[in-house]
């Protein structure tokens, strides 16, 4: 099996490198990431602007590494079309440093981006997030036991392999504790994880910009969100363009 791994986090996120840690030992495995942070980008594709492709030092060994100046959708686009290198059969993004639950993430998230391109262009993939409070996640520390997290991450993906299709994806949030905890299935989403603010401040010359954050909201009893945070649950969610592609 090929596998591409690509994620919105660049190439420094210690998320990226657990997910290639064991996966290199199973399957031929390329990365193509951003070369820098390219968070809530969605599916954006720079068809505007060139791509500057740099292979870099491998991120494992045997594992060729790539960075581009573009999306995580350029990144798909790049690793099935560029011909730079064998067109991948999987494609996994992440591991995201937070939850990519709820609604408002389908549509802007950029780890959630790959997996859509990817089926659109008719290749199986796999969105992986993990849930954790604050943002500091290029310390290694918050990222708990790496191990743990590997090992989930290939018990995952075991589990979904005879469901893999051509036109679909799957959404997977895992929790703090992800070792041993439940699977479940859902397409309940919550409408928004944050509620939307746009604060209006000042520069230091007194000119006022405008900046978009949001508050958290409490997860709803019996959404993707509430069993994830709530419940302590794996919780994978399948996106399919089946019932609507001709």
């Amino acid at each position: 099996m090929n596998i591409l791994v690509t994620n919105d986090d660049g190439i420094n996120s210690r998320g990226l490198m657990v997910l290639v840690s064991e996966l290199k030992e199973i399957a031929r495995v390329t990365v193509v990431v951003p070369d820098s942070e390219r968070s809530a980008i969605g599916t954006a594709v720079s068809l505007f602007q060139p791509l500057r492709v740099k292979e870099v030092a491998p991120i494992a060994t045997g594992v060729t590494t790539y960075k581009i100046d573009g999306t995580p959708a350029d990144c798909v686009v790049f690793s099935l079309f560029s011909k730079e290198f064998e067109t991948p059969n999987l494609i996994l993004s992440g591991i995201n440093w937070g939850n990519n639950c709820c609604l408002g993430p389908m549509i802007g998230s950029g780890t959630i981006g790959a997996c859509w391109m990817a089926a659109l262009e008719g290749v199986p993939s796999i969105a992986f997030s993990l849930h954790r409070k604050g943002h500091d996640w290029k310390n290694r520390k918050n990222w708990g036991d790496e191990q743990k997290l590997v090992d989930s991450v290939l018990r995952i993906v075991d589990e979904l392999k005879p469901e893999l299709g051509p036109d679909k994806f799957f959404d997977v949030n895992l929790p703090e504790e992800p070792e041993g905890a439940e699977i479940v299935y859902t397409q309940k989403l919550q409408r928004k994880n944050y509620r939307t603010v746009v604060e209006k401040r000042h520069d230091p010359n007194n000119v006022p910009y405008f900046w978009i954050t949001g508050i958290h909201t409490p997860p709803e009893e019996g959404t993707d969100l509430h069993e994830l945070i709530v419940k302590n649950k794996i919780v994978i969610t399948e996106f399919s363009y089946s019932s609507v592609i001709a």
